[in-house]
């Protein structure tokens, strides 16, 4: 698969839960390359636009169409092999360790991940040294880091991330930034959740939520 030919088209994207409208009439077209950053107050919806964007929740209303070369990709396990995905709500198995998640996350995706691999993303994330300590030594922040990991791992051709920055120090932040900067040059297509600025840099469109 061709990082260029992918393509997200999201026409009238709306959501409520009950009577309540948290967005409506949302609408974007991102081609491989693009960095869409979602921005709005705390409450505003910007991880649920997200999630809807990855097909991972359903709008009320509106659609949310991938196209891969041009045909547009109507199968679930089709779309989700485009996609990683970096959240607060992304959980790892505590006890295992950083880098056995990493190969379990690999297997549920039909990858297999050859050792050297997995020791090459986690040093470059700087967790060499704790791949195989279980993540529930790990401190957030480290959490945090094995989530970029995972999408260095597995290689998906559009991130999708939501406050891509949490828990991390200044040399974390650093290497989240580059890593931004590195996947948009290399032909990925980026959607980022995020009120930081530094984050916000990258945009080639943005949405900003009321």
């Amino acid at each position: 698969m061709a990082y260029a030919e992918v393509e997200i088209d999201a026409k009238n994207i709306a959501k409520k839960f009950g009577s309540r409208t948290l967005f409506s009439d949302v609408s974007c077209r991102l081609a491989s390359g693009d960095c869409l950053v979602v921005t709005g107050r705390n409450g505003s919806g910007k991880s649920t636009l997200v999630k809807i964007l990855a097909r991972l929740l359903r709008p009320s209303s509106g659609s949310v169409t991938f196209i891969d070369g041009g045909k547009a990709c109507r199968d679930w396990e089709q779309c989700l092999r485009y996609i990683g995905f970096v959240s607060p709500e992304i959980m790892f198995y505590e006890n295992l360790s950083g880098r056995e998640n990493l190969e379990f996350m690999a297997r549920a995706r039909s990858m297999r991940l050859q050792s050297v691999r997995v020791e090459e993303v986690l040093t470059e994330v700087g967790l060499g040294s704790g791949g195989s300590q279980f993540v529930k030594t790990y401190s957030t922040g480290m959490k945090q880091r094995l989530k970029f990991a995972a999408l260095l791992a597995l290689e998906p051709a559009v991130w999708f991330v939501d406050e891509g920055l949490s828990n991390l120090d200044a040399d974390g932040r650093s290497l989240v930034l580059g890593l931004v900067k590195r996947a948009l040059t290399q032909g990925r297509l980026l959607v980022m959740a995020t009120n930081d600025l530094m984050e916000a840099e990258y945009a080639t469109q943005t949405i900003a939520l009321s």
